[in-house]
């Protein structure tokens, strides 16, 4: 089994795209840690349909239209969830969004 928080942080995703890593461990793709203190979940992205694709966007798999990067949702904040279990991190938006000025 090869679960772990590197492939799902934020950290590894950043040093894939541009090289640069807070740690060591951060940038290789080998290593995959159970126990962390720099762990970060991938910020969420902004993604638009390819042009002149008229397919669902979030349909299933095999009806889905093509989704292209715009960018990161910097308009979001990370906020964690305490359970019984242990902490959940999510990304939230920063302010609540009104559904009439969309």
């Amino acid at each position: 089994m090869n679960q772990g928080l590197c492939h799902r942080c934020e950290y590894r995703a950043q040093f894939f795209e541009s090289g640069n890593r807070p740690r060591y461990e951060c940038g290789d793709p080998t290593c995959n840690k159970y126990g962390c203190y720099m762990y970060r979940p991938v910020r969420p992205v902004v993604l638009k349909r390819d042009m002149n694709d008229k397919r669902p966007q979030f349909g299933p798999w095999m009806f889905s239209s093509r989704s292209h990067f715009v960018r990161l949702a910097e308009e979001m904040e990370l906020h964690v969830n305490q359970s019984e279990e242990g902490n959940t991190l999510y990304w939230d938006f920063k302010e609540s969004i009104n559904p009439e000025k969309v």
